[in-house]
């Protein structure tokens, strides 16, 4: 449930902070950071950026080029099959 609400969140296109997505979530940071770390291994392109207090921010986004050829150069082509 946790990750889902989190997805959903970032779906809106908004960036979303660790603290801000713990109230969504009810969650800790620490489960937050699990659940990013979820979702990046499930194909999601989720960024964070540090935003100016300090704070670091997540967002959703499209993978780059440069992203798509490492991932291709390490998995091979079995991975866009």
């Amino acid at each position: 449930m946790i990750k889902e609400t989190v997805l959903k969140a970032l779906k809106s296109g908004r960036q979303f902070t660790a603290g801000q997505l713990v109230g969504l979530t009810g969650s800790t940071r620490s489960s937050i950071r699990g659940r990013i770390s979820e979702l990046r291994s499930e194909g999601y392109a989720i960024y964070a950026n540090t935003t100016k207090n300090g704070k670091t921010a997540y967002r959703l986004g499209a993978p780059s080029r440069k992203m798509v050829a490492i991932a291709y150069k390490t998995s091979g082509a079995s991975l866009f099959a």
